[in-house]
């Protein structure tokens, strides 16, 4: 990809979108207004979409130690971001998971994903976790599939103002 293309990617992204500012909010990963989500907000850094987040004792594993599904379902929504700054909402297809090295409670992980290849219908994209030496603690790759039209029915019928959103 030259330059010139990667400028009118990045132009072509809505960065209001990258964090969700709906009425809505319920995302258990960067939802605001869940009172039990992680409250993860992303930013936008070149072609990562970038976060940071410190677990506490609510999110062991093993004593002072994250648990990995938490941290999964942080690289899926993380991934997830990119395609919701087009406008456009998927769902995960398929997603590999390796870790690395114990994610340690209290201390300020970063967040980070960017796409490897988009198409109409699909998205791919990788992810990881890093300590705040730059050791890799988790990383993921995935396959996300355009919503269909019956999930986006169901959808704006449990929250009928997702309608201006999809």
């Amino acid at each position: 990809m030259t330059d010139a293309d990667q400028a009118r990617e990045l132009d072509e992204l809505d960065g209001l979108w990258l964090n969700d500012r709906s009425e809505f909010q319920q995302n258990f990963v960067h939802g605001l207004r869940n009172p039990i989500g992680l409250h993860i907000q992303y930013r936008l850094e070149e072609r990562l979409v970038v976060g940071d987040w410190t677990a506490d004792e609510r999110h062991v594993g093993f004593p002072g130690v994250v648990h990995g599904g938490l941290l999964a379902a942080i690289l899926d929504d993380v991934m997830g971001r990119w395609s919701a700054m087009r406008h456009r909402w998927v769902v995960t297809a398929r997603m590999e998971t390796r870790f690395r090295v114990p994610a340690p409670v209290g201390v300020a992980l970063r967040i980070e994903a960017w796409v490897t290849r988009e198409r109409t219908r699909t998205l791919q994209a990788e992810s990881r976790i890093l300590l705040p030496d730059g050791a890799v603690v988790v990383e993921a790759t995935a396959t996300y599939l355009a919503i269909t039209g019956a999930l986006r029915e169901r959808m704006v019928a449990a929250w009928p103002g997702f309608a201006g959103f999809a």
